[in-house]
């Protein structure tokens, strides 16, 4: 590409990463709120050869991080080894209490879409921000090198349904959508795939640069569960990137519990389909009773029983385009740091404090199973032209909603058959089934507008 990204190989580097640099035209790519007052953009990255972001010191960690599918239960969780206040039951709700009006003064449509807390040289201002960079403490272990200048946590909320003024409620309403479409937005979250949303619309949609983990933290026992897949997208090209004949397709789905703790690689197809509840159980969890008169308690069992969550990005060694910190005039409204609160979700570790995974069943797929569900989503929400569609026993998953329990689901790639019960489909076509190819090119800038920073 003539104005794009070229290639540097040199010793050393061929085979462990490639070496990219750009220049960026604010007046050809950049939309004009992101750096109006530059002329040009100089962009150095280096990637590993899962597309994830290095720096020149990264060969010399002596760790790296889990990027496995796990959760934990934080100190948040009523069930938690390390529970936050342990003597005192009613200041923990009330502290949860503020922390989900925290959330929903974050999730105001006239804010920005997400927050940058950096890995080091800032202290946090705010609770949120404190559970930000815990987070990334949790994740960035003690001994693993990176730049401490482009690393950190980039966070935000999500709430279902969505607050008035919430960012969700700008949504086009059940009528004023097309005949037929099904807006998993109103109440889940679509499949996507978190990347610098920016630099991605600035390079004609189709550069992926993904955080190293993603998060979900959740604050509230109710809603979709989270679904992440090991399906990939070429960095360069936004084509799909499906595991090999051996591997399997694993989704990791993790039901909300309050507290519990969600993460996964950062460069894993994701969303929160919440058609894999049973009908009715959505509304029936976030329904507050009649009786209620109070308006201040009604308030609070509202912000209690929609689905919130706190979701974090960790960056290292490259920091997304356009995010900034959470602005200090709105700093007066939310709650703020303090001693009585030194930790909130994650202890220090460095102390021996351990937070064990939780457990999670493996259900591999068995295209006889007679409990079998057939399932279609849009990628990236109504009116795309692109879609995910699998097959799953749906029943047992059901099951685990009450506890917040996870489950491993697998579909093997079986010789003379190929691989049954789950593909990715674009125009007609379809990846992951059969003998066909495993990578798909996919429309980039088409889906713009359709494909912004979600869970």
């Amino acid at each position: 590409m003539e104005d794009g990204w070229r290639k540097k190989q040199s010793t050393g580097y061929i085979q462990r990463h490639l070496e990219l640099i750009s220049k960026l035209s604010t007046t050809t790519h950049f939309p004009k709120n992101i750096c109006a007052t530059m002329t040009e953009v100089e962009l150095q990255l280096k990637l590993d050869p899962k597309g994830r972001t290095i720096s020149e010191q990264t060969s010399d960690s002596t760790q790296t991080l889990d990027y496995s599918s796990k959760t934990v239960l934080t100190s948040l969780a009523d069930d938690s080894n390390h529970i936050l206040f342990p003597e005192d039951e009613e200041k923990r709700t009330n502290f949860l209490d503020e922390m989900l009006l925290d959330c929903e003064i974050t999730d105001c449509a006239l804010l920005p879409r997400t927050f940058w807390m950096p890995a080091v040289g800032m202290e946090p201002r705010c609770v949120l921000e404190q559970c930000a960079l815990e987070v990334f403490r949790h994740h960035v272990k003690d001994g693993i090198v990176f730049d401490p200048k482009t690393s950190g946590a980039e966070w935000w909320v999500q709430i279902r349904p969505s607050p008035p003024a919430g960012r969700h409620a700008l949504l086009p309403k059940e009528d004023e959508r097309d005949a037929g479409e099904v807006d998993l937005e109103t109440t889940g979250i679509c499949f996507h795939w978190d990347k610098d949303e920016d630099l991605r619309l600035a390079m004609g949609g189709n550069m992926y640069i993904h955080p190293h983990v993603s998060t979900v933290t959740y604050l509230s026992d109710s809603g979709a569960p989270t679904m992440a897949l090991n399906y990939r997208v070429n960095p360069f090209t936004g084509e799909y990137i499906s595991p090999s004949e051996s591997e399997s397709v694993d989704a990791y789905l993790s039901w909300p519990k309050k507290g519990k703790h969600l993460s996964f690689d950062g460069g894993y197809l994701h969303a929160a389909p919440s058609n894999l509840m049973q009908d009715g159980a959505f509304q029936e969890q976030i329904k507050v009773s009649d009786e209620i008169k109070d308006k201040d308690e009604r308030k609070k069992l509202v912000r209690r029983q929609r689905r919130v969550t706190f979701l974090v990005n960790v960056w290292l060694n490259y920091k997304p385009f356009n995010v900034e910190i959470f602005p200090e005039s709105m700093m007066d409204k939310m709650t703020l740091t303090s001693d009585e609160a030194s930790s909130i979700l994650f202890k220090d570790e460095s102390d021996g404090v351990k937070y064990d995974n939780c457990s999670t069943k493996v259900q591999t797929h068995d295209r006889s199973c007679k409990e079998n569900k057939s399932f279609k989503w849009s990628m990236g929400g109504c009116g795309s032209n692109e879609s995910i569609s699998m097959d799953v026993a749906v029943e047992p998953i059901q099951m685990q909603m009450r506890d917040g329990g996870n489950t491993l689901l697998k579909w093997n790639y079986e010789a003379g058959v190929g691989r049954e019960g789950v593909r990715l489909i674009q125009e007609g076509k379809s990846i992951g089934a059969g003998k066909e190819s495993q990578q798909e090119s996919s429309p980039g800038i088409e889906r713009d507008e359709k494909r912004q920073k979600l869970e």
